[in-house]
């Protein structure tokens, strides 16, 4: 996700790129995550235990995929520009998609999807920014942590029977992780503004 296997991919330079076809086994992995997101909701809105428990499996295969996306790009196929670009946004459409349907069934507040939002805009933009500049801003250990925490929190709202206050801290962690990332990235893209 943007601190995870996307964030690596944007990593890669110029001199380590190669350039297979974009339709490759990486980047149908990161197609299928967001074909996931729209079937978690219709599960969630369906409600029941047992679509819950579909819904938080699916959720659990689709965030494992990033992992393996990136994997396999770097290790059997190679990384595409294509992939770069689709696989961060990918990640976002799985967590900001999964919280947003949440939020919409009055499962967690919707200030918090939206503390999430605007920090990924944010983000996003800065490294576009950057990028023009031919500044590439790594991932950081405040995004990957960030990472973390927000598939925890999704895992314990999708889980059913999961107890509300385990919940309620798991997302106020995902909150602070999210915001604490976001001031880093800031910080650390004014910087490389200033040298570059």
């Amino acid at each position: 996700m943007s601190g995870s296997a996307g964030d690596a991919r944007a990593g890669v330079t110029d001199a380590t790129r190669v350039d297979p076809p974009w339709w490759n086994a990486a980047n149908l992995f990161t197609l299928l995550r967001v074909a996931l997101v729209p079937v978690i909701g219709v599960l969630l809105v369906a409600g029941g235990d047992g679509a819950r428990w579909w819904a938080f499996g699916i959720f659990c295969f689709a965030a494992l995929t990033d992992s393996v996306d990136g994997w396999v790009a770097r290790r059997l196929i190679g990384v595409t520009r294509w992939g770069q670009l689709a696989d961060p946004a990918a990640d976002k459409a799985l967590i900001v998609g999964s919280l947003a349907i949440l939020a919409y069934l009055d499962r967690l507040p919707w200030w918090a999807v939206g503390v999430i939002v605007v920090r990924e805009i944010g983000v996003t933009v800065q490294r576009q920014v950057l990028l023009r500049r031919g500044v590439v801003m790594s991932a950081s250990v405040f995004g990957k942590a960030k990472t973390v925490s927000q598939v925890v929190a999704v895992t314990c709202y999708l889980l059913p029977g999961a107890p509300e206050p385990l919940r309620l801290a798991a997302l106020l962690v995902a909150v602070l992780f999210t915001l604490a990332s976001g001031l880093e990235y800031v910080w650390r893209g004014r910087r490389l503004a200033r040298a570059s």
